[in-house]
């Protein structure tokens, strides 16, 4: 815990007055979180499994951060950024390589589901709150409103896809769920940064358009991708994708084309929002139908 109130304060603006007590601190944490695995795998009497692989993954990762912390101490700090960068990395995507040899039944999907809709949720309100400026009490007009729509709709499209479409009940290693939630995460960041962009205004508005754009396509994707949970009769047809397509662009084109005009920006970026919301939302009542029917 101490190791963990040290990193957090660490984090500044001037990585070089930070990385060296963040590296120590990281190994620190993981090096702790090694030894509870090791508990574990000794009670099991085996680490090939669920808790061996996760030991094989953490150590890797702490010898990238040991030889972040040599490269400090010996005076190559200029290679400490992007060994750090490599550790974070690794730490997120290594899982995905190094797979153990153990049974699905030790995770709980559904369980799993609702902190990711949590850290979700609380992500949707911070970006809620980065868009408090928009709403200027002195001056009213459809912005602001504009804005928050995009934000709902957004959240909208994930409840309705991770919520609602996903058979919760199901044993899954769930790399794809895990994974999906970073790009899920930084998109939904990235959008509330396109919005502080354009609200600061001398902003180069193709760095805007293009950051809105892409953050939006990260979005959607990464929430779709989890279409192989999708409950028994439900699928997302090649239908539904040309639909998608056509309003995704039809957005985009809108933003481009009238570029450094904020409410096409905005409105471009509502009909992407709007339009994959309503497939989905489509989808989800034409399944309910389906099933009321059966009943």
């Amino acid at each position: 815990m101490t190791a963990v109130i040290y990193m957090s304060n660490t984090i500044l603006g001037d990585w070089s007055v930070m990385y060296f007590t963040y590296d120590i601190s990281m190994l620190i944490i993981l090096l702790t979180v090694v030894l509870l695995y090791s508990v574990h795998a000794r009670e099991e009497k085996s680490f090939d499994g669920a808790a061996g692989n996760s030991i094989k993954i953490l150590l890797i990762v702490c010898g990238i951060y040991g030889v972040s912390i040599l490269a400090s101490l010996f005076g190559f700090k200029e290679y400490v950024l992007p060994i750090n960068v490599v550790a974070i990395i690794t730490g997120a995507f290594l899982p995905f390589f190094i797979r153990g040899k153990f049974s699905k039944n030790i995770i709980n999907f559904p369980h799993l589901v609702e902190r990711f809709e949590l850290l979700t949720i609380i992500t949707f309100g911070e970006a809620v709150v980065g868009i408090t400026h928009f709403f200027d009490t002195t001056n009213f007009n459809l912005i602001p409103i504009l804005v928050f729509f995009i934000i709902l709709m957004m959240f909208a499209s994930y409840v309705v896809q991770i919520h609602r479409l996903i058979e919760h009940m199901r044993e899954e290693r769930a790399l794809r769920l895990m994974f999906s939630h970073y790009f899920v995460i930084i998109s939904i960041n990235l959008v509330t940064v396109a919005f502080e962009l354009t609200h600061a205004g001398n902003v180069n508005h193709y760095l805007t358009g293009a950051m809105m754009i892409i953050s939006l396509l990260v979005f959607y994707i990464s929430i779709l991708v989890n279409k192989e949970y999708y409950k028994k009769g439900v699928s997302l047809t090649k239908n539904d994708l040309l639909v998608m397509g056509v309003v995704f662009l039809t957005g985009s084109a809108i933003i481009l084309i009238f570029i450094g005009n904020f409410y096409a920006f905005l409105i471009g970026s509502l009909i992407i929002t709007f339009g994959n919301f309503a497939v989905l939302y489509m989808k989800y009542k034409r399944h309910e139908k389906k099933i009321n029917m059966l009943n």
